[in-house]
């Protein structure tokens, strides 16, 4: 087959994934709700009974309900938990085709290919594509996002300019971090088109965040008839913040929760459950007095209050959540296993250092788009670095990290060979 054809299909090009993920999807599915899958459950059953958030005192907007509306007609019509984790492995999937879609519009075939091949095979991301959660979702949100970004900017398309700026909005209520990018990247728009009202891409990124905004607006005016606080988001960023602070030696800023067993590899670590006790049990109880927003504004009470007592100690936490994220590691008192992600997050890492330092030298030669794109990746990247956060937090970055690299790889990086007089 041509490579035209095979650029005009890459549905077929990457089918191979799809298969793929489908049998993984296969062998390591279980009927059993573990980790967050029984919330994100509890969430969509919710809605469908036409609420989402029990009423005060006891509020509980742990998570934006992005994800459990995805959920409601699996729930609705009683489906087997295995429905919900194939349609995992199609958005895996649709995450590789889209991104090869965006880079296709920058890079040549080969390259385009190339970077959706290793996004293809970043084995951190599978992790969860045999369980119910949020990641494969996001991942195919953040790829269609690039995907529409470039139509818009690239192609001058008014459709996906609206479209970019609905699944943006759609992500911020899957992952609430991302309203908060809204939020900070709004406020930088408003700005640069105060200063440059003539110029088209300022006024395109203004209505990508207007639009973005508008489609949380009925979720957060819901938050706020509950909680009376604007921008609300949810209540589960206190508790991260809370052990994000943590000044205690040996403790690197990893989120537990409070009965300090999250973090726990096996019963020979039983004893971390214990140091994790003495130092934070006091705290816990006077926390755990509290429901709902009440509790959360209690975690980042002492949050903050220790951010201020022990700066330097919060700042050696960034660095380790920083590791966390690309790595997975360290944790709290926990031995740290050899693990098989270091080698592709240490390329990748360093690819991103290399390019960061290109980008910054050429800023101005760089395409909008690509300049749109990494701003919006490295603010998520800064706050998220801010709170307790892992691996999976990072992985959801990687397409848009990949894409912004191939551009700079493909624009700036010439291989050259030595050639026979």
């Amino acid at each position: 087959m041509k490579i035209d054809k095979l650029t005009r299909n890459p549905y077929l090009l990457f089918s191979p994934f799809l298969l793929l993920f489908v049998v993984f999807v296969l062998i390591y599915h279980t009927d059993v709700l573990k980790g967050d899958a029984g919330g994100y459950i509890y969430f969509a059953n919710n809605l469908l009974h036409g609420f989402y958030s029990p009423p005060a005192p006891d509020i509980n907007l742990w998570w934006g309900p992005g994800y459990p509306i995805i959920l409601m007609p699996f729930k609705f019509l009683n489906l087997p938990l295995i429905c919900i984790t194939l349609l995992n492995a199609i958005f895996q999937y649709l995450s590789i085709v889209f991104l090869f879609k965006a880079l296709i519009k920058f890079v040549k075939f080969q390259k385009a290919f190339l970077f959706s091949i290793i996004w293809a095979f970043c084995y951190s991301s599978y992790s969860n594509m045999a369980s119910i959660a949020t990641e494969s979702f996001t991942l195919f949100l953040i790829s269609i996002f690039v995907y529409s970004l470039v139509k818009t900017f690239v192609n001058d398309s008014r459709k996906y300019l609206f479209l970019a700026g609905f699944i943006l909005g759609y992500l911020a209520l899957t992952k609430v971090i991302f309203g908060y990018v809204i939020l900070s990247i709004l406020v930088g728009c408003v700005l640069l088109w105060a200063i440059k009202r003539n110029n088209n891409n300022y006024r395109r990124s203004l209505l990508i965040m207007l639009v973005a905004l508008l489609t949380t607006i009925p979720y957060l005016f819901y938050t706020y008839n509950l909680t009376s606080k604007l921008f609300y988001w949810g209540n589960s960023g206190g508790m991260t913040l809370y052990w994000m602070s943590s000044p205690y030696i040996n403790e690197y800023g990893a989120w537990d929760n409070e009965t300090f067993d999250a973090n726990l590899i096996d019963l020979e670590l039983a004893s971390s459950n214990e140091l994790l006790r003495i130092n934070h049990q006091t705290d816990i109880d006077e926390i755990t007095k509290y429901t709902g927003v009440q509790k959360d504004d209690a975690y980042k009470r002492i949050a903050l209050k220790n951010i201020k007592t022990h700066p330097i100690k919060y700042f050696k936490n960034i660095m380790a959540n920083i590791s966390r994220m690309l790595f997975g590691f360290p944790g709290n008192f926990t031995y740290q296993r050899p693990l098989l992600k270091i080698w592709y997050f240490a390329v990748l890492y360093t690819l991103m250092v290399f390019c960061f330092l290109l980008s910054i030298i050429n800023w101005n030669k760089l395409s909008y788009c690509i300049r749109f794109i990494f701003v919006f990746t490295f603010i998520y990247l800064g706050g998220t670095s801010l709170l307790g956060a892992g691996n999976r937090q990072f992985v959801i970055i990687v397409p848009t990290l990949l894409f912004w690299i191939a551009y700079i790889i493909d624009k700036y990086i010439i291989l050259k060979t030595n050639q026979s007089k």
